[in-house]
């Protein structure tokens, strides 16, 4: 299986990341949150894209604002 690409990477992120808003494992900050899946997606995929910080927080950034909104079921 071939390495996922960059734009696979952050999609995984992205995923990974509505997974825990909605189980109610999302940080204080969105830093803080970018850097637990920048982790995450190192453990899991070793392979995967070199990714950022800054990339992760861009990628999850609005999902990030509306988390409560999304916790609600709104």
């Amino acid at each position: 299986m071939n390495a996922p690409g960059l734009q696979t990477a952050l999609h995984m992120i992205e995923g990974e990341a509505y997974r825990r808003i909605m189980s109610g494992m999302a940080p204080d900050t969105l830093g803080q949150f970018a850097e637990q899946l920048l982790d995450w997606l190192r453990e899991a995929y070793p392979g995967a894209a070199p990714v950022t910080q800054h990339d992760v927080e861009n990628q999850i950034r609005e999902t990030w604002h509306r988390r409560h909104e999304l916790i609600r079921g709104g």
